[in-house]
């Protein structure tokens, strides 16, 4: 039998896909036209009941009417910023962006409910009386959409700054609406960063100037990029596209890719993942377009043994919280980590990584991971605690409400954007 969470799953995804995909599916009466598009009675019915289930309200509600409206001027919006993104030739979306969403989607889905995804056409054949095939296609389309208004949103809203101020106001107007945490574990965390040789990054560097010299020569960057990049988009010529500021984990990079023109290419510079080379398209706003030349840096297998050998060791002998977080202090190379003596808070079981869920879900407090990759760290993880359920505080969840309340003050911005932009377009409602 179907799970509440999984159905609840499958009508948001379904409404999203009939939503993308109603105007294939029947003709019925179009309630609104924006610009060369309409909206379609069975898009609304398909929105208005998620809506609903999400806000926990019955369709035969007395309000429906008056919601229903609200909710079709939420999708006349969405139209207007798909019009906007249409018209913005810098806006791309690569196939293999929607692919790795979609299939994300997927995943999360069969691992929250622990089903196979024989049991998941089963129910979407049941409940929908569609393939995945065609499921997938409809969603697929939605999730095209989403990223064009996500693109849309970071090109025109620069990246916010909040006090913490802001987030004190934002969680005392919004702290009884929050819906809880679900099911959670308390970690702490000792990782320590696996240092390649000085001849393994003697060696890439070495490529790196070759390659840099050839640009100098004038060979092309994106036939050069191809042929030796070793970053995941090198057969795309080294195309990372338009970039906010922001929005990295790697601040050298993106300082470097802010202080170039359109047209230059960068010096070689190093980050945590190696040497770079990068060249800038063209600047729009708070964005940048750019390619990137990398030579990765990884350490040897030796060197990743030793680091693994010292946290089996941690693992063995740090049976209590203080001797743990003692060991956080003398070897954890994360100076944020560290200065929290590796606590690193309440954890939603669902947003753990598979390897650390399926050991902390049922585990004792006090158990201690085996050493697990993350990216150039080795890390150990030691269960503190666990709860059901709880609440969201200020003490507990300050980094998630601040950029929940980011969010919020982001949210208002595009909502100006949009009425400007909506009095450009023709809007014609027909409800």
């Amino acid at each position: 039998m179907m799970t509440r969470i999984l159905k609840s799953a499958l009508l948001a995804t379904f409404a999203a896909a009939t939503v993308a995909g109603a105007g294939t599916q029947r003709l019925d009466g179009i309630v609104a036209v924006i610009g060369d598009s309409a909206i379609l009675f069975s898009e609304l019915e398909a929105f208005t009941l998620y809506q609903l289930n999400k806000q926990g309200l019955k369709p035969d509600s007395i309000r429906v009417d008056t919601l229903q409206k609200e909710f079709l001027d939420e999708l006349i919006d969405r139209k207007v910023l798909l019009v906007h993104a249409s018209k913005d030739s810098t806006v791309r979306i690569k196939d293999d962006e929607v692919e790795d969403m979609l299939n994300r989607q997927v995943r999360g889905i069969l691992q929250k409910n622990n089903l196979s995804m024989t049991d998941l056409e089963a129910e979407v054949q049941k409940s929908y009386g569609m393939t995945m095939v065609q499921f997938k296609a409809q969603l697929r389309a939605t999730i095209r959409e989403n990223l064009l208004i996500q693109k849309i949103q970071q090109q025109y809203i620069s990246a916010e700054r909040i006090s913490r101020k802001d987030v004190e106001s934002f969680y005392a107007m919004y702290k009884d609406s929050l819906p809880t945490a679900g099911k959670c574990v308390r970690l702490s965390k000792l990782s320590i960063r696996v240092a390649p040789s000085d001849s393994v990054r003697q060696k890439a560097y070495r490529k790196m100037r070759t390659i840099k010299q050839r640009l100098d020569n004038g060979e092309d960057f994106v036939a050069l990029a191809k042929q030796f990049s070793d970053d995941p988009n090198a057969a795309n010529g080294g195309d990372l596209g338009l970039v906010g500021k922001g929005t990295l984990d790697e601040l050298t990079f993106e300082q470097k890719a802010f202080s170039l023109e359109p047209g230059q290419t960068s010096d070689i510079f190093e980050t945590r993942l190696g040497f770079h080379i990068i060249k800038v398209e063209e600047r729009k706003d708070q964005m940048v377009h750019v390619r990137q030349i990398l030579a990765l840096v990884a350490p040897r297998e030796q060197e990743i043994r030793q680091v693994t050998a010292v946290l089996d060791s941690i693992r063995s002998q740090a049976t209590t919280h203080e001797q743990f977080a003692a060991a956080v202090q003398k070897y954890c190379t994360d100076a944020g980590v560290r200065s929290r003596n590796g606590d690193i808070g309440w954890q939603s079981v669902y947003d753990l990584p598979q390897e650390i869920r399926a050991l902390m879900d049922s585990a004792a407090t006090g158990t201690v991971s085996p050493p697990l990759q993350e990216g150039t760290d080795y890390a150990i993880f030691r269960l503190d605690g666990r709860v059901d359920d709880r609440r969201y505080s200020l003490q507990d969840d300050y980094d998630m409400l601040a950029e929940k309340a980011k969010d919020i003050y982001a949210q208002k911005k595009l909502i100006e954007l949009v009425k400007k932009w909506r009095a450009n377009v023709f809007v014609d409602i027909r409800l």
